[in-house]
């Protein structure tokens, strides 16, 4: 009380817990308030103590308090009385003392900067008959050093007085203050409340967003999650913020008097904030303008050009590029080295990694979201193949029609940019991406093992060899079927010989006593061979997938494990290339890369693709499978997209929807010209780039998960890894040491690890267990059971149709049947209601989820 207000300025109480250096037991004056700088919880420096002995008190500061006789304090003071004296006085730091000023400071390191603290004071006095409260708000944030243990100032003082003899317990008051101080609703409304019954209303709305259990024994399982809680809590919250703007702004427009004034709140920022500022554009809303969305995205990326230089010149980025170039130099390699075994060695290792560098460094310079990664991919590597296919069959020139297909991808991309056809990307729901994803990861796991089948049938086991003390060769009677023409190969076999000394079996290794003749594709049933690659391809896999589960193990630090599992395929690769060299005298085929710059095949191609050669109607037709892959680079690029762009990523400057699609399809047009494959967004790897970018806190509170602080939105990264994949073409020496069998086991990686995060694969595993036993998910909870196995039902029937279209020899309109999902999953609105085609059918949260999700479960398409 002030003396101002009638009181004599002094309240005399017995404090229980106020100090940790005041002595519970005792009484205090505390004399009038002051905010002086130095002063304790908003108290004059002194406060009087009776009876209280001489203490002095080392607090972690240099600088500390004192406690004193009370007459060597200004000459006066009662006798016996000793008094708290701020006034400083330097001490001699103690190891402890510096010990714990290094917690102190790692604590506030954890502070966000400008936070204000709220001091909670309770205690007990004899004089009280109940309890009395004073929260009080300061007009500013005071300093208050001997309060708070770091040095921030104290905004907020809550104080409890009550009597010693009762009921309540007065700590557990206080931490029900600091936990609602804690709250973030509550602690805004305390900084803008007037009166008592404003903070009580936030009390009671705290209290309503609650979770209470009664008494009794629970199981996890049993509960709801709390993600699903706290979203609808949210949903109450933003529905009645939504009702209380509307509110307000219809006061406002009824006190508005004149259009004048009607303009000037509508350029406060058009959103109802006030900070002058347009909200962002929407990029999947039309502006009905022919090439308008593409011309927004020049318009508000450009002009950030240069921050987009500068923003890469630090070592986050310099990091970056170094993980992201094996990250897209394993993929290169992958797919380039399956493209020339599905186009006959037309497009392979040097054209895949030329293109990839090409394409990568024009797309980073000019694009309107660099930090999308463009490589090839399997959904385009699928539509090559059956594309060569059919040229074979027609007696067409594959590379010369993929020359007209390229020039017809960039007319399809101007038109549908002039009328804005990007937006319809919201039309690929996750329905239809799950199905697209899940035809591509059993393509993955399929040829997977179609390749070991025929590294099988080409050097397959033998039942027995022949120990025999011969002079003259002998013929091995191996009645094995030749591959692809089905006669045997007992004539072959008879021609072969195999040279046995000293009762010990052993093959010559020279080409002249080989035990079959090479062929056209390479030597034939060599020894071990099928058993060596099936240990290469598992082991590959195995590995990859190991440390792709060890990234959210127990085991070594975080950064650690991270790095681990961010590096597995590269380090699957480089291993078991090591295992292969030291083991020489076992065959197994490896990549064939040329040297230099040269093309795969010099026999058959250069590197300019001459137009002639094919019937003169087939560059007008060509329009047709142009349209085909134009679908696949148009799903595939704007779903990497949107999700690069999601708002919990954090990036600020905008996307490229409608400018990169056309962009792409221009490099692509190039890329036809040079007979080399065709790029697309990346969807794992355009995650794994932008989590790379990512600066997560490292001062958040323990037991706090860590947040973005910054995202370096750059095209430094981009256009580096991209020029360093390109100068990967003079490690033709190394890439030749690489077996087959080894992309393989890294092709198995893919289809397996796509699996994971995909909602499809999680409702195929509930057909076989019980309802008991379902997991407690939204798709789950939300939906009946039996149309939750309708819905999978009509994935799967879907998931066929594109596999037959895909086996069939139509399989070059697999994407046209693609599309054929959107009206099939705009029927399904008649079956199911809004929300059930909510929970089966929109985002999956993945807030309650214990483990840091992989870029395989970010991304709803596979590599």
């Amino acid at each position: 009380m002030r003396p101002e207000d009638g009181g004599n300025g002094e309240v005399i109480v017995g404090v229980r817990r106020l100090n940790s250096f005041i002595s519970p037991t005792q009484s205090y004056t505390l004399s009038p308030p002051s905010l002086h700088p130095n002063s304790v919880y908003g108290q004059s420096p002194n406060l009087s103590s009776r009876n209280q002995p001489p203490v002095q008190f080392h607090s972690v500061d240099d600088k500390k308090p004192r406690i004193v006789p009370a007459n060597e304090i200004n000459g006066h003071g009662g006798h016996g009385e000793t008094r708290i004296n701020i006034n400083e006085e330097t001490y001699t730091s103690s190891q402890e003392d510096i010990k714990m000023r290094t917690q102190k400071e790692s604590i506030l390191k954890r502070i966000p900067e400008g936070a204000e603290a709220t001091t909670v004071l309770v205690g007990a006095v004899d004089f009280l008959q109940q309890p009395t409260i004073a929260f009080v708000r300061l007009a500013e944030g005071i300093p208050m050093p001997s309060i708070t243990e770091v040095p921030i100032p104290v905004r907020f003082l809550f104080i409890l007085l009550g009597p010693q003899k009762t009921e309540l317990d007065y700590h557990e008051v206080g931490r029900s203050i600091a936990t609602l101080m804690s709250n973030e609703h509550f602690h805004d409304i305390a900084y803008k409340a007037d009166d008592r019954r404003e903070l009580l209303s936030a009390i009671n709305e705290f209290l309503d967003d609650s979770i209470v259990l009664p008494p009794g024994k629970w199981e996890r399982q049993a509960l709801l999650p709390f993600e699903e809680l706290k979203a609808k809590s949210d949903m109450i919250r933003l529905r009645k913020k939504k009702a209380l703007d509307e509110k307000i702004k219809s006061k406002q427009s009824q006190l508005l008097t004149s259009e004048e004034e009607k303009k000037l709140l509508a350029s406060s920022g058009g959103d109802g904030g006030g900070d002058g500022k347009k909200p962002p554009k929407n990029p999947l809303e039309k502006t009905n303008r022919l090439w308008g969305g593409l011309m927004n995205d020049i318009k508000r990326r450009y002009p950030m050009y240069k921050s987009d230089i500068m923003d890469g010149l630090n070592t986050e980025t310099l990091a970056a590029t170094v993980f992201m170039y094996f990250a897209a130099l394993s993929t290169a390699i992958t797919f380039g080295g399956l493209s020339s075994d599905k186009t006959h060695n037309l497009i392979g290792i040097s054209e895949t990694l030329v293109s990839a560098s090409m394409v990568g460094l024009v797309f980073h310079l000019l694009a309107g979201q660099p930090l999308v990664i463009i490589g090839t991919t399997g959904p385009l590597l699928l539509f090559d193949e059956a594309l060569n296919q059919f040229c074979i069959s027609n007696n067409f020139n594959f590379l010369t029609v993929r020359v007209y297909v390229g020039c017809w991808l960039a007319v399809i991309a101007l038109v549908v940019s002039a009328f804005e056809g990007s937006v319809y990307v919201r039309l690929f729901t996750r329905f239809t991406q799950e199905i697209f994803s899940a035809l591509i990861t059993l393509i993955y796991i399929v040829e997977t093992v179609m390749k070991l089948v025929s590294v099988y049938a080409r050097h397959p086991l033998l039942g027995e060899y022949i120990y025999k003390n011969i002079t003259e060769p002998q013929p091995l009677p191996m009645p094995y079927l030749e591959e692809g023409n089905g006669t045997t190969t007992a004539g072959l076999l008879a021609e072969s010989l195999t040279t046995v000394v000293n009762e010990t079996l052993g093959i010559a290794t020279d080409s002249d006593h080989l035990l079959i003749p090479e062929d056209a594709n390479g030597p034939r049933n060599r020894p071990n061979t099928a058993l060596f690659c099936t240990i290469l391809t598992l082991g590959t896999f195995s590995l990859a997938y190991y440390l792709k589960l060890f990234r959210n193990s127990h085991f070594l630090g975080r950064n650690a494990r991270r790095a681990l599992g961010d590096f597995g395929v590269p380090i699957s690769i480089a291993l078991f290339v090591l295992v292969d060299y030291m083991i020489p005298e076992v065959f197994t085929e490896k990549l064939s890369v040329p040297e230099g710059l040269s093309p795969s095949d010099q026999t058959r191609r250069g590197w300019i693709i001459p137009l002639g050669g094919v019937p003169g109607w087939l560059p007008f037709v060509a329009g047709i499978p142009a349209l085909l892959v134009y679908i696949l680079i148009f799903m595939e690029t704007h779903i990497s997209e949107l999700i690069v762009d999601k708002p919990e990523r954090g990036l600020k400057k905008g996307s490229g929807l409608h400018m990169d699609i056309v962009l792409l399809c221009f490099l692509n047009t190039v890329c036809g010209f040079f007979g080399m494959p065709w790029h697309c967004a990346a969807t794992v790897r355009s995650v794994t780039h932008v989590s790379a970018v990512t600066i997560m806190s490292r001062t958040h509170a323990p037991g706090d998960a860590p947040h973005i602080t910054d995202v370096k939105e750059q095209r430094i990264s981009g256009f580096f890894v991209s020029l360093m994949v390109g100068l990967s073409v003079t490690m033709a020496p190394i890439l030749r040491l690489i077996p087959m069998s080894v992309l393989f086991g890294v092709f198995l990686y893919m289809g397996i690890a796509s699996m994971s995060g995909v909602q499809f694969f999680e409702r195929l595993r509930l057909y076989l267990m019980p309802v008991k036993h379902h997991p407690q998910v939204p798709f789950v909870r939300r939906v009946p059971t039996w149309k939750m196995h309708l819905f999978t039902f009509v994935q799967i029937l879907a998931l066929a149709m594109l596999w037959a279209v895909k086996s069939s020899p139509f399989s070059l309109a697999f994407p046209f049947f693609l599309i054929m999902m959107v009206p099939i999953r705009k029927q399904l609105e008649n079956v199911f209601s809004p929300l059930e085609l909510r929970a089966l059918d929109g985002s999956q949260p993945n807030e309650g989820a214990e483990d840091e999700p992989d870029f395989y479960e970010q991304a709803p398409i596979p590599a």
